[in-house]
């Protein structure tokens, strides 16, 4: 009696399910007639198909009991959590912000895993990769190619170890992923390189590089090419690739290889189901990855640990599907709600928030077609390029950074002079550099150039070419080095400051120190745990600090008892980094971003949105997170004061920003004598920098008033392109007078990547943009008389370089600040 006939009598019996035995059944069919196109006689394929049937059902038995016990006590520690909360109006959307600074601790502790492959292996000034040829030796060894670099093999079995870890944790959140050998690393597809080739020229390009014998038939949980057998057929690897062909070229799950059916929210498979494929060498992995992928290597790397991060966190805080561990948070608090009498209208709006807020969070926002990707692209390209131009000062609007640290520092009991006083010797002492990175602090911009361009602007991924210049351009002037010292030196002083308080009970630590960690839940052993002597980090002057990430590598303790420690004391320190050093808030994203109303990109809706927030970030972070501060201050007094602070300090710094700004463009330093100076100091010192334009000047730096600041500059882009391009040509060809010199000589003033940066000053203008409006307008001098002209009226100062001139006219006159 055959397999088949065997489920039939058992269904006819009673002691098996039909629709199971009916699935079993056409599994064994399709795996032994595929056995027999393989060579094997159809008695043996039979019996093959039938162990390999019965081997799958086992697997998945036991994969959905492992997914089971994780939902299920994620759901107990749900329940215990809406239960407790004390403020269940807010609850929702504090579990959900959590999720943001967890996954960030997380990231840290990756990086910092991977802190010798990072201090070797990173992006230079000009977005390259520092050393590419040793960059290829890695991923051979990665793939089990002996290559003989020793410093090669050396950091590629450290990043294999750290994609290791990623993977058991993953599993043990509830997801499930086997254990590869030699796997190599993460790939993720261009949807477009895919699409544009087609299925047939795809498969012509990848079937003969794939190693069958590594790719697992979901259907049956086997290899596709058993040990001692032939490749599968050309039918088999044409159906199997189609299947992710379309699954890449129309379905929503864009980013990975997903075989079979989406996986909508549910993420315990699928970080499994994105290494389906695998390829017989690491060269043609390389070839593979340029031709169809982000093809840099780096770029997949650390990619791939953002990724894993994010999913890790949110499946150890709402199960193996996040997205229905949500919905039911959101069930037992509108329970609560109707049980207690709450109101349970605001209750179900934050349940509402904080779904927007997970969107965000969980990477959400993604082309739904293949023309929404290309316009996406290509405006989040323009985006890019636009930051370039208009942030190449953003250096000196960051000064404001200090008053932040300095609050954030006295908010957590610390001495700001400490704070600011590291945050130099980050930028400028080798040695202090040396001990953050052995402690596992690792630079951010080291492993993701993107971050300090964060704190203006979240986007979709650009062209490669955009993406460079933006970040260069926040490196050329010195914001990546600027933001990254600002955050590590926070938080090597709030490790400073537990490592003080070391020894002590809880309950005898500083107040300011002990609320933050009782907000998050660190219990009296938690702290006594973490601030065992043997455990803390040593820097070779001989202070101590009791670090998170150190820690985690160093403790003795259980696994989920270490985690929670972990995650508690260092989901906790990135909060307070971001009040210090602002970079994004997902509270503001989950108001604002469109990917929180699902609107996907590339629509007209979410283009028009994201126009309107290019630059705002910084602000609105700014502005959410002080908020919040002032208002959790304990009585009015303190609140009023705490304002005030903000404020007087914000207002200083501003001013020091709008005299050096001044000063680089050539001007002479602004009168502080004029109330209106001390109104925009307050604007650019507070993350309003462009408001503070408007106020004074009238327009912001890309043009236009108000309404264009609060459009973004993509419609002033657009208007310029027009003017300089159809509207010149149509006015040549109706024999009138055209403006394109002065025209033309705006646009390369106000787009040219980087021409503003501190370093250069107002030299491209005088040198280069206002020559060429000299040689190609003769009313050019008149034009910049009127410039001159309009600075002072608006300014009270004078220009110490003339615009037009092609040398200073005299040094900058100093004392014009105290309106002499």
């Amino acid at each position: 009696m055959s397999f088949f006939d065997c489920l039939a009598d058992a269904v006819d019996e009673g002691s098996a399910d039909r629709e199971r035995a009916a699935r079993a059944q056409q599994m064994w069919k399709d795996t032994s007639d595929r056995y027999e196109r393989q060579g094997w006689s159809r008695e043996n394929a039979e019996a093959m198909a039938g162990e390999d049937v019965k081997d799958a059902f086992r697997k998945e038995a036991g994969e959905n009991r492992h997914v089971f016990q994780a939902r299920i006590a994620n759901m107990r520690k749900l329940q215990q959590g809406v239960a407790s909360a004390p403020d269940l109006a807010k609850h929702q959307t504090a579990t959900v912000e959590s999720l943001d600074y967890k996954s960030r601790s997380l990231v840290r502790r990756f990086n910092s895993r991977l802190s010798a492959f990072l201090k070797e292996h990173h992006r230079d000034i000009a977005g390259r990769l520092t050393k590419p040829a040793q960059m290829k030796n890695i991923v051979r060894e990665l793939h089990g190619e002996a290559t003989g670099d020793e410093a090669a093999g050396a950091l590629a079995k450290g990043i294999r170890e750290a994609l290791e870890d990623m993977r058991l944790m993953f599993n043990e959140a509830g997801g499930i992923i086997g254990q590869l050998d030699n796997y190599g690393l993460p790939h993720s597809h261009s949807r477009r390189a895919v699409t544009k080739a087609g299925f047939d020229q795809w498969f012509q390009d990848i079937a003969p590089n794939l190693k069958w014998s590594q790719i697992e038939d979901h259907m049956t949980g086997k290899p596709f090419q058993p040990e001692g057998a032939p490749p599968p057929s050309m039918e088999t690897q044409q159906r199997f690739l189609r299947e992710i062909y379309d699954n890449l070229k129309f379905g929503k799950e864009s980013q990975a290889a997903i075989y079979g059916r989406p996986t909508g929210s549910a993420l315990y498979k699928r970080r499994a189901e994105s290494r389906s494929l695998h390829f017989n060498s690491a060269d043609q992995w390389i070839d593979y990855n340029k031709k169809y992928g982000s093809g840099d290597p780096f770029k997949s790397l650390m990619g791939h640990v953002h990724k894993m991060s994010r999913d890790i966190v949110a499946m150890r805080e709402f199960g193996p599907n996040p997205g229905m561990g949500i919905e039911y948070q959101e069930q037992l608090a509108m329970k609560r709600a109707r049980q207690e009498g709450l109101d349970a209208d605001k209750v179900a709006g934050n349940g509402k928030f904080a779904r927007r807020m997970f969107r965000v969070e969980s990477g959400g926002g993604q082309a739904e077609t293949l023309w929404q990707d290309y316009v996406s692209t290509f405006l989040s390209s323009t985006r890019h390029v636009l930051t370039s131009a208009f942030l190449d000062r953003a250096i000196i609007a960051s000064l404001s950074d200090t008053n932040t640290v300095r609050l954030a520092a006295q908010q957590m009991g610390m001495n700001p002079g400490n704070v600011l006083s590291r945050h130099v010797k980050m930028m400028s002492d080798s040695m202090t550099k040396d001990d953050a990175l052995r402690a596992g602090w690792v630079a951010d911009t080291l492993a993701d150039p993107g971050i300090a361009l964060a704190r203006f602007q979240s986007e979709v991924p650009p062209g490669e070419i955009a993406e460079r210049l933006s970040s260069a351009s926040m490196r050329i002037q010195g914001l990546s080095g600027w933001t990254d010292a600002g955050r590590i030196a926070f938080q090597m002083e709030m490790a400073g400051l537990m490592a003080a308080n070391a020894g002590r009970t809880l309950s005898d630590v500083d107040a300011p120190l002990q609320k933050a960690l009782r907000d998050v839940g660190v219990t009296d052993d938690d702290w006594a745990q973490f601030t065992r002597a043997e455990h803390m980090f040593t820097a070779g002057n001989g202070a101590t600090f009791a670090s998170p990430i150190y820690w985690r590598e160093a403790t003795d303790l259980p696994y989920d008892q270490a985690e929670d420690i972990f995650f508690k004391i260092q989901g906790m320190i990135e909060e307070q980094t971001e009040f210090a050093v602002p970079t994004q808030s997902l509270l503001a994203r989950g108001m604002v971003d469109p990917s929180a109303y699902d609107i996907p990109p590339g629509t007209l809706p979410y283009e028009i949105v994201k126009s309107g927030l290019m630059f705002k970030s910084f602000a609105m972070t700014f502005t959410v997170n002080q908020w919040r501060r002032t208002m959790a201050q304990p009585s009015l007094a303190g609140k009023i004061g705490y304002a005030a602070n903000l404020v007087g300090g914000a207002t200083a710094l501003g001013a020091v920003s709008l005299q050096l700004a001044e000063i680089i463009k050539g001007n002479d330093p602004q009168d502080m004598t004029d109330g209106m100076f001390w109104a925009r100091a307050g604007l650019k010192g507070g993350g309003f920098a462009v408001v503070g334009d408007i106020v004074s000047a009238g327009q912001s730096s890309w043009g236009g008033g108000f309404g264009s600041y609060v459009a973004g500059p993509m419609p002033q882009v657009a208007q310029d392109a027009w003017n300089l391009t159809i509207k010149n040509a149509w006015q040549f060809a109706m024999g009138a007078d055209t403006n394109l010199p002065k025209e033309l000589s705006t646009a390369i003033k106000r787009y040219t990547p980087m021409a503003q940066t501190p370093a250069i000053g107002p030299a491209f203008d005088r040198l280069v943009a206002d020559q060429l409006h000299s040689f190609l307008d003769p009313d050019a001098e008149r034009d910049f008389r009127k410039k001159a002209t309009a600075q002072k009226n608006a300014y009270s100062n004078g220009s110490w370089w003339m615009p037009g001139s092609p040398l200073p006219d005299r040094a900058p006159n100093l004392m014009n600040a105290l309106g002499r």
